[in-house]
């Protein structure tokens, strides 16, 4: 079952590079996201820190569009990695829209529920994202 509003993204391919991109770029010092000759040998790729697949997520939705009216990212919460991911794995994002509450300013905050899936639907990683967006405003042709 979907919700109104929600919005699947494309997929990323996680190569050796981005992931290897990624891990250099943030500065991940963590003996996991840099195994020994030995550990590669025996099959052991990196897996992506977790702040960078929420990074990857964020920049899914921008491309998609769902992100357009979206003014800031105010909050995460109860944000949940379910799985590692490697080079090999392919994820894509799901955006169900949740609870919307006006501002003073007129615009919206709205609470995203975020989940990043794997090949194969299995869930990655689940956060909810306070967005504030611009308001929704109708368009000119249903307006009377």
């Amino acid at each position: 079952m979907t919700t109104a509003g929600t919005v699947l993204t494309p997929t990323v391919d996680l190569t050796e590079d981005l992931v290897a991109t990624l891990v250099k770029r943030g500065g991940y010092t963590h003996p996991l996201f840099h195994p020994s000759p030995a550990q590669q040998a025996e099959g052991g790729s990196p897996p992506l820190p977790g702040q960078a697949v929420l990074l990857l997520a964020g920049g899914l939705l921008e491309q998609s569009g769902a992100l357009d009216r979206a003014v800031a990212l105010v909050e995460l919460r109860e944000v949940r990695f379910l799985r590692m991911v490697r080079a090999g794995d392919v994820i894509h994002v799901v955006l169900v829209p949740g609870d919307r509450r006006a501002t003073r300013s007129g615009r919206l905050l709205r609470d995203d529920c975020w989940t990043v899936l794997a090949a194969g639907g299995q869930p990655v990683l689940r956060a909810t994202a306070v967005m504030l967006m611009e308001h929704e405003h109708e368009p000119e042709e249903q307006r009377s």
